[in-house]
């Protein structure tokens, strides 16, 4: 009976014993399962985020979206048009703030949207080619030429890859690449740009237009365009779902790019209500003429005497006019509706040069000028159609 006792306790003694260390077993294969499955999963991320990489950077992944892309939209039938979206794309890409290489191709859709997406590809629809001029298409192209400066697509397209499906790319050798290839065209229909990005790439695309050829009134044109034809809010890309609360308004977009006029000008250009100030002077309210607005002559206007201040060639007495067309140190600044109208634009602008620059200018409006009644000049509205805008 001892013995029996002495065996029984023994074996409660042992498991008593041994349920530490059988527990504390258990633990550690659960935790070492865990710190491997974590780590799967970062190397699939990793792996992941490689190959977003080469598709984004490589000549390969440039090629692959570009096909991918003329599936989704198809590709306009338009030498002309082809020729004039690369022809820009070729101007922009020579300034200096842009760093990387894209393609660009129009695509026959007649609402009006620009995008670009993986693999530096942009596409234009023709709608968006038959609203603006090259002036405004080139800030819209480098509106999206900024986005792929930033890196906004390729990061935006890693933060919608989840980790079950990244192990699956991971995991699956060819058939990973062809869900690596389904991931980035559902992105391409459905890729979003936060406010900040937005505010970004409008920043970023005035430079690169200043750096430009280019009139820079076409930024704020461009917005006031196209907050014309759709109203306060538009969003760029296939989905054009919009979210308010994260796009800025089409008006703030323009004002903005006054704003930055103004700045690129040395705070001696400014535009409001479709006048046009130099240092604080009313110097010409431009009338509407053939497919332009006098809203959007203005910023053409403004824009060249921006980059004439910029550029240093303005001076005392340099404004003239001959016929009905006033000139800048030699550049054609606009055209008025006679010569009596263009002698007052050119003696306001005379008057203006000699005197300093503005206040600075609020970033969301621009700065509210004094009118000066004696100085203000109107077109006659009933001008004709075909009148230049600058």
């Amino acid at each position: 009976m001892n013995k029996k006792l002495t065996a029984a306790t023994l074996s409660i003694a042992m498991a008593v014993t041994m349920a530490p260390t059988v527990m504390q077993t258990a633990s550690v294969n659960a935790a070492s399962a865990a710190v491997q499955s974590l780590a799967g999963g970062a190397i699939a991320m990793a792996y992941v985020s490689t190959a977003l990489n080469k598709m984004d950077n490589s000549a390969e992944g440039q090629q692959e979206s570009l096909a991918r892309t003329k599936e989704k939209t198809g590709y306009l039938n338009d030498s002309a048009a082809q020729e004039r979206v690369n022809r820009i794309m070729k101007t922009l890409e020579a300034t200096p703030s842009v760093k990387r290489s894209y393609v660009v191709y129009a695509n026959p859709d007649e609402e009006f949207n620009a995008f670009a997406t993986l693999g530096r590809v942009m596409s234009i629809n023709k709608g968006a080619l038959d609203t603006l001029d090259d002036d405004q298409l080139a800030y819209v192209m480098a509106h999206e030429i900024s986005h792929g400066e930033h890196k906004d697509i390729i990061n935006g397209a890693k933060k919608q890859i989840g980790l079950s499906t990244a192990v699956g790319i991971a995991a699956g050798g060819s058939e990973g690449a062809a869900i690596l290839s389904n991931v980035a065209g559902n992105y391409l229909s459905n890729q979003v740009f936060t406010m900040s990005q937005e505010k970004a790439a409008d920043e970023l695309g005035f430079k690169i237009l200043s750096e430009s050829p280019y009139n820079v009134g076409g930024a704020a044109g461009s917005m006031a365009v196209l907050r014309n034809k759709v109203g306060e809010h538009y969003r760029e890309g296939l989905s054009q779902v919009v979210a308010p609360n994260n796009h800025p308004k089409l008006s703030d977009r323009v004002n903005n790019n006054i704003s930055r006029m103004y700045a690129y000008s040395g705070n001696h250009v400014n535009v409001s209500n479709g006048t046009v100030y130099v240092n604080g002077d009313n110097i010409y309210t431009p009338a509407g003429s053939g497919r332009y607005t006098g809203e959007e002559r203005a910023y053409y206007m403004a824009g060249k005497l921006a980059r004439l201040y910029h550029n240093n060639q303005i001076t005392s007495g340099s404004a003239s006019y001959s016929g009905d067309t006033v000139t800048v140190a030699g550049q054609s600044i606009v055209s008025t509706p006679n010569a009596d109208v263009a002698l007052q634009v050119a003696t306001n602008l005379n008057n203006a040069f000699v005197k300093p620059a503005g206040a600075a200018v609020n970033a969301k409006k621009p700065v509210k000028v004094k009118q000066e009644k004696p100085k203000k000049v109107k077109e006659n509205k009933k001008v004709k159609a075909d009148k230049a805008k600058k």
